[in-house]
């Protein structure tokens, strides 16, 4: 469903049919538009889709509140979240918040839309909800849906093979249990901003370093041939996979996130640490990033 460029092309041809939007990017608006007019366009764009395609042929709105590998850590601008649950409202249109890669805590509150006050119709969770102990993902949604699915079919139609796995979901509520119990959340919350300060200040000099942006532990830091016009660099330098190999040798796992820009180019590197990450451990993550993104930028003859 989603217009991620290189992880469709295989599927072309089998794929659901959807309507895509311009993407909200505070970083990258759309020509024309001021920061501060960002959410408010985003809604505007949304509903105008749906009244040409019409609201009757429109099931579900489906977005990331913080756009994971596709965006490169990219927040809901403000207003952006309530301006589409007001149009989605307004037409009868479930919206879908996938919190696969921000929710269950990556960004300071368990539910990645809490920051927006905004309450969805279905949402997506996984990876945090289970810390990577094991496979797991869960789907949860109103009791306006539940209603329907019960009345209709008896429930929801979940016959996979490991729906509802014991040792997985066991698993989640160890993971669960413990981020109440050490205060994670607020760990998170608290020194996301300081994470985010340490890191552009150590990568300011850099020329290459367009963005540094992010939520709680999940930061995005997307990396530009001109700083001024935040043209993206040519694809074929592959940037960001050149940092994160240059970070793994260093002994921090980074995520390389490419094609944000138009499908294509585009080079951001993700990192998200650990909800019990230190301040030392901040500094150790921050002091390695900086290495590691100047040597792979000057074997390319980048600064």
């Amino acid at each position: 469903m989603s217009d991620y460029l290189s992880r469709r092309a295989p599927f072309e041809g089998a794929l659901i049919e959807a309507s895509f939007l311009p993407a909200v990017n505070a970083y990258r608006p759309a020509p024309g538009i001021c920061v501060e007019e960002i959410g408010r366009a985003g809604a505007r764009d949304l509903e105008e889709e749906i009244l040409r395609l019409g609201a009757r042929n429109v099931a579900a709105f489906i977005f990331e509140p913080v756009v994971g590998s596709a965006g490169g850590v990219v927040a809901a601008p403000p207003g952006y979240a309530q301006g589409v649950r007001e149009v989605c409202s307004r037409h009868g249109v479930l919206m879908i918040a996938d919190e696969v890669m921000c929710g269950a805590g990556r960004c300071g509150t368990w539910r990645a839309l809490e920051h927006d006050a905004v309450v969805p119709d279905i949402m997506a969770v996984a990876k945090g909800l289970g810390g990577g102990y094991i496979p797991l993902g869960a789907t949860i949604y109103r009791q306006e849906i539940a209603a329907v699915l019960q009345a209709h079919d008896g429930g929801p139609l979940t016959g996979h093979t490991f729906t509802g796995h014991t040792t997985a979901c066991a698993a989640a509520v160890a993971v669960q249990n413990i981020i109440l119990r050490d205060g994670l959340l607020e760990h998170v919350r608290r020194q996301g901003r300081t994470f985010i300060e340490m890191l552009a200040a150590a990568v300011a000099d850099i020329a290459a370093v367009g963005d540094v942006r992010g939520r709680g532990f999940f930061i995005g830091i997307e990396f530009v041939a001109d700083r001024a016009t935040r043209e993206p660099f040519d694809a074929r330098l592959e940037i960001a996979n050149r940092v994160g190999q240059a970070a793994a040798e260093n002994g921090l796992l980074v995520y390389p996130a490419v094609g944000n820009v138009d499908g294509v180019r585009g080079d951001v590197i993700i990192i998200s640490p650990p909800y019990d990450t230190s301040v030392g451990q901040f500094e150790e993550i921050v002091r390695l990033f900086s290495r590691s993104a100047r040597s792979a930028l000057a074997a390319t003859g980048n600064t």
